[in-house]
């Protein structure tokens, strides 16, 4: 890439900004913008493919080629540059996430040459228009999507992503006129309780969350046609944090009323840390998903989406976010945290305590959530503590569970607590959803 950018004479110009290539630098109007070299090439990768979705393995293998790195880095750099850039004149961000697939750099670029002569030799525009178009997920599912275009004597069937192949058609059969008659009546009806659930669901949802009707219905078939199993309200799921390798699935054991130094949170059931086994001990480490903004048992799950964690062990109750870690002795050592996490018996215990946001570093809201993808939980505990205004923040790991004398009967990995973090920051410890296999 830096060869690359050091053989191009060209400059980049696009809104108020102008990439100079070769010699690597990014001005807003007459003032040098600052940026690493590993922003400095995505963005220029971004900038050259202005227009067009470029997947997110395409930007890991062009900007970190040499370099294993995850796509929360992407996510994050992605994050910075969007803060950098500001949005367009339409107020919408310069990158766009596609959910599913990746990025898309939407500011019209113009090209000119860069030699020492400051007389513009050539100039090109690449411009993006916002409108209806083909969106090609892989090779696979391109083939299984597409529109299909079978004339009357039906001979071909013609993809988005422009494979053809020839289907024989037989003739249609000729049905009795009652019986016609009766198969028009079905499918009218079938029609209004398909558009009756539309509108009660997609237009509503669409409605709440700011995207419009195509795009919420894009989401759900992006989440259709992705070969994942969809993650839905009443779903039971393990949760696997991606802090490290050791770092295990989210797990509820042991009664809090049963060691002295908790009793000053009385109002929790169970501890929560995390365990090399997603199937310890007869469903702690399974948690159904409740809705917590009206969605009922069955409809998908989303980013943005509220929601409470019902642990699977018996009486276990709720994931809560309870106790400040500064008045918890036992956890001093972990003043960097902001709340400890049990379980309780109440969804909605105190102030959104049991209550949380479902959060993505890759992913846009409302971006339907399946199968092993990676999310972030935060808390919707906001408090008043003592004239002391407290947000708990994300769902997070840190340290030993055996660095807890008074956990050394139980055999878990990491320690789970919430923290807050500030707003330019990318969300932390990411957790793998998954859906569960406890019996």
């Amino acid at each position: 890439m830096a060869m690359e950018l050091q053989q191009n004479r060209e400059l980049y110009h696009f809104g108020a900004f102008r990439l100079d290539a070769a010699a690597r630098r990014l001005w807003r109007d007459d003032e040098l913008i600052s940026l690493t070299p590993k922003q400095f090439d995505l963005l220029f990768y971004f900038v050259e493919n202005a227009g067009r979705i470029a997947k997110k393995s395409e930007l890991l293998d062009a900007v970190w080629a040499d370099t294993y790195v995850e796509e929360t880095t992407l996510a994050r750099n992605v994050s910075w540059l969007r803060k950098l850039l500001g949005d367009g004149a339409n107020g919408e961000p310069l990158i766009e996430t596609v959910p599913k697939l990746g990025y898309r750099f939407t500011a019209e670029v113009t090209r000119s040459a860069n030699d020492e002569n400051p007389l513009i030799v050539e100039e090109q525009t690449v411009q993006y228009f916002r409108g209806e178009e083909s969106i090609t997920l892989d090779d696979d599912l391109a083939e299984r999507r597409g529109e299909r275009e079978k004339g009357r004597n039906g001979e071909t069937e013609k993809r988005r992503n422009g494979i053809v192949k020839n289907f024989p058609v037989s003739p249609s059969p000729r049905l009795p006129f009652p019986l016609l008659l009766l198969v028009a009546f079905g499918l009218i009806a079938l029609g209004v309780s398909g558009y009756s659930f539309y509108r009660n669901y997609y237009q509503n949802d669409a409605r709440n969350t700011g995207l419009n009707d195509k795009e919420a219905v894009k989401n759900i078939t992006v989440a259709a046609e992705s070969g994942k199993t969809q993650i839905k309200i009443g779903s039971v799921v393990h949760l696997q944090n991606r802090a490290s390798d050791e770092a295990g699935y989210l797990d509820a054991w042991g009664q809090v009323t049963n060691k002295p130094e908790f009793w000053q949170v009385p109002t929790e059931t169970m501890f929560v840390s995390t365990h090399k086994n997603p199937n310890r001990d007869n469903g702690s480490g399974s948690w159904k998903i409740v809705s917590a903004n009206g969605k009922s048992d069955g409809e998908p799950l989303a980013v943005g989406d509220r929601i409470h964690l019902k642990n699977m062990y018996p009486n276990a109750g709720y994931l809560d976010a309870c106790g400040w870690i500064e008045h918890l002795r036992v956890f001093y050592n972990y003043s960097d945290q902001s709340a400890a996490v049990f379980t309780t018996i109440s969804a909605d215990r105190d102030n959104g305590s049991g209550t949380w946001t479902i959060k993505s570093a890759t992913e846009a809201d409302r971006s339907p959530v399946l199968e092993g993808d990676s999310i972030a939980l935060e808390s919707n505990l906001n408090i008043d503590d003592k004239g002391k205004v407290h947000i708990a923040g994300f769902l997070n790991v840190a340290g030993n569970v055996k660095d807890i004398p008074s956990f050394n009967d139980y055999d878990g990995a990491s320690l789970v607590f919430t923290q807050k973090i500030s707003n330019d920051q990318p969300v932390i410890d990411i957790w793998t959803i998954t859906i569960s296999k406890a019996k």
